[in-house]
């Protein structure tokens, strides 16, 4: 293990590129995964990391130091701590941090069980917690449009926990094509839905649509799904947050499916 206390270092700057720059990181196929639990839940979906670095105190971390030592035969390298805090995505550094080779997303079969469509949701957090609520809810596939945030940028990637490596997450994907040829009913969460989703009959394979976090679904989309569907709320209450609403609806199917 090689110790790095300079920020000419080339396998420190090499890192810093692909922390701060989406570019690098999309033309790279590479992506960073900051904290034990990222990591972690990396390496248990069979997969190993091109790069490590960490702290002194994560070394010394019982749990790191066994993820570092899983992680073979990934090149580690123990960074200073002001290099260290240099590169983590978090206010305060987990200790380890790590490059992979960006998963490649696999195609999205018309007779899917669940699967969650997502129109322009521009906030990553909506964007991680959706991953994350789709991996919970038992989704085979997450389809983002192309106005959707960076599905593996750190902030999504935090946000999803580990969702990514549970679900196959397809980016820059055409929902209006996928929806024409999905062989199950297509559901679009809209405030003025004429239906509550608890009244849909979620059992059968079904995709789930959630529009931007203002504009809501384009209305071709709308126009597209075979149901629109509301979810009720308390009067004086708008709209929620596409996160929550998202989440909502996908545990409804999880329910429904689980009361057979």
């Amino acid at each position: 293990m090689k110790t790095v206390a300079s920020r000419e270092n080339p396998a420190f700057k090499a890192m810093a590129r692909l922390v701060s720059n989406a570019g690098v990181r999309r033309r790279s196929g590479l992506s960073v995964i900051d904290g034990p639990h990222l990591l972690g839940a990396f390496l248990d979906s069979g997969q190993r990391p091109e790069e490590v670095m960490v702290n002194r105190a994560g070394l010394e971390d019982r749990e790191i130091a066994g993820l570092v030592e899983r992680s073979a035969p990934a090149r580690v390298t123990l960074l200073s701590d002001t290099l260290f805090d240099a590169l983590s995505t978090v206010e305060s550094p987990t200790g380890v941090i790590a490059s992979i080779h960006t998963p490649a997303a696999r195609a999205a079969g018309p007779d899917a069980k669940l699967v969650l469509l997502l129109d322009e949701i521009q906030d990553p957090g909506n964007v991680g917690t959706l991953l994350r609520s789709a991996a919970a809810a038992g989704a085979d596939h997450v389809l983002l449009s192309p106005g959707c945030a960076f599905a593996w940028s750190p902030k999504v990637l935090r946000a999803a926990m580990g969702a990514h490596f549970i679900v196959n997450v397809v980016e820059q994907a055409d929902l209006a094509g996928y929806v024409a040829a999905f062989r199950g009913a297509s559901i679009a969460l809209a405030g003025d839905g004429d239906r509550s989703i608890y009244a849909v009959d979620l059992r059968a394979p079904v995709a789930i649509l959630v529009g931007n976090e203002g504009a809501g679904l384009s209305p071709q989309l709308r126009a597209a799904a075979c149901i629109r569907a509301r979810i009720p709320m308390a009067r004086g209450i708008e709209s929620l947050n596409a996160g929550a609403a998202g989440t909502i609806a996908l545990f409804e199917a999880s329910r429904q499916r689980l009361v057979r």
